[in-house]
């Protein structure tokens, strides 16, 4: 899954703000869902995330990459079976879009 949200930002504000997002999203997930084995990594303007996430018997990990750009943030991650199954992969977009949306305004 390949996302790209444009900012108007700049490039260390848009890392700022997409880092403490991140941040906000491990602690505090959405829809029940529990988070763990969180890990984030920053080398210049890219980050390497993953984490376990959890709601009820479902379980599974997603990794990815966020590359922050002057103009634009790209999230690439390849979605597991299980999330595409039951949330779709278009869903998936649309909600993270979303977010991201609202965190580089």
């Amino acid at each position: 899954m390949r996302i790209e949200q444009p900012h108007t930002l700049g490039r260390q504000e848009a890392i700022g703000r997409v880092d403490r997002f991140l941040d906000r999203l491990i602690q505090d997930p959405p829809g029940g869902a529990t988070i763990r084995e969180s890990r984030k990594e920053w080398d210049g303007n890219l980050m390497t995330f993953s984490f376990a996430i959890a709601r009820g018997f479902f379980g599974t990990t997603l990794t990815g990459t966020m590359e922050v750009a002057d103009d634009r943030v790209v999230v690439d991650s390849d979605l597991p079976a299980l999330v595409t199954s039951f949330v779709g992969e278009e869903r998936v977009r649309q909600v993270i879009a979303e977010h991201l949306g609202h965190v580089l305004k």
